[in-house]
């Protein structure tokens, strides 16, 4: 199959497959501990302490990027999930660069109406 035919990734198809490898259900709602990852998951995936000590939404854990992670669930009583998923799916939030895995963070870059508005995840 040509790569040229090849769906554009997006932040949805991205988050799916960082889902499915790390066995997610994607339709799980309920906060939960992270469970500790095999040696085989990606290395931007695997949970932080946080993530395996702190419940928290199942959604966190497939971004591939362990600082926003942790930052989403320690800020999470100041953060309204309902405005950062709107953001994530009805604005530009990230570009998935095609060739590059999901898990990958170079794959992901970051728009900059998301970035003005959650860039501090990141630090």
């Amino acid at each position: 199959m040509s790569y040229e035919l090849c769906p554009l990734p997006t932040v949805f198809s991205a988050l799916y497959i960082n889902g499915a490898i790390l066995g997610l259900k994607s339709c799980s709602a309920v906060p939960a501990l992270s469970s500790p990852a095999p040696p085989n998951i990606p290395l931007s995936l695997q949970p932080t302490p946080t993530q395996l000590l702190t419940v928290h939404q199942p959604g966190i854990d497939r971004f591939p990027f362990a600082k926003m992670r942790d930052n989403l669930i320690n800020m999470c009583a100041m953060i309204d999930d309902e405005d950062f998923t709107r953001d994530l799916f009805t604005m530009p939030s990230f570009n998935i660069t095609p060739g590059l895995a999901s898990w990958d963070p170079q794959a992901w870059k970051i728009e900059e109406y998301f970035a003005d508005k959650w860039g501090f995840l990141f630090y």
